[in-house]
């Protein structure tokens, strides 16, 4: 167990174990067959980020430049799936 995708996708590849990891950092190696999926059917799908917060007025400082810097990061994002987030800024 360790508390690493990183770390976990490496010691999979390594033959050390399982890894139950993001797809992104999975993809390259079961590209190559260096590693298969394993209960494919248990393995959950997520369409992006998604962030819930308690209404719309008076949104923490924090907060806010978290919504705006997950907003900006959204068209940089290099692998299918990552930080695509279904809310628009208000």
């Amino acid at each position: 167990m360790v508390n690493d995708m990183d770390l976990a996708v490496r010691a999979a590849v390594d033959g050390l174990g399982v890894a139950y990891t993001i797809e992104s950092l999975a993809d390259p190696f079961l590209r190559s067959g260096q590693l298969v999926r394993v209960l494919e059917d248990w393995s959950p799908f997520s369409d992006g980020l998604f962030l819930y917060y308690p209404g719309h007025r008076q949104v923490p400082v924090a907060l806010r430049a978290l919504i705006d810097t997950l907003h900006s990061a959204r068209g940089a994002a290099p692998a299918k799936g990552l930080l695509e987030i279904p809310f628009a800024a208000e």
